[in-house]
């Protein structure tokens, strides 16, 4: 046999464990969204506004990591939020907007709210991109002051 034939049959057998791979992690995270974000945006959605900034604040972490991979600037985010009240007004409003995201995404959550709570929602989930540099101005001027 061909080198070239014994390279596309190679080929062809990685494409396919790497197609079961990619099905088989789209499965888990659908697990994950049902068995963990699915519930605590349900919930979200039930909270008042004071304890929705506690939920954001409670899980603060795992939202910034989320969007940031290096843990050092995570690190920062993380101790400007707890020691500069302009970074931690700034970070529950980011937070707030990556649940408004999520709660977006789900029609079995966005089925169950009124109209002006899904407008709420939909307006929070758009201004991620602005609330994110805010939060990093503010982020870089507790830096600063450091």
């Amino acid at each position: 046999m061909k080198w070239w034939k014994k390279l596309l049959i190679a080929v062809g057998i990685l494409a396919v464990i790497g197609v079961g791979l990619l099905g088989y992690g789209a499965m888990k995270v659908g697990d994950i969204y049902k068995e963990k974000i699915l519930p605590d945006m349900q919930a979200y959605v039930q909270m008042t506004e004071e304890e929705q900034d506690q939920y954001v604040l409670s899980h603060m972490e795992d939202l910034m990591k989320s969007i940031r991979a290096e843990d050092e600037a995570v690190q920062l985010e993380l101790e400007a939020i707890q020691n500069f009240p302009e970074a931690r007004e700034a970070g529950l409003e980011v937070g707030r907007s990556m649940c408004a995201v999520l709660l977006s995404a789900s029609d079995e959550i966005t089925e169950t709210l009124s109209a002006a709570e899904k407008a709420q929602y939909e307006k929070e989930a758009k201004d991620l991109d602005a609330r994110s540099k805010h939060f990093e101005k503010m982020v870089e001027q507790y830096k600063a002051l450091r």
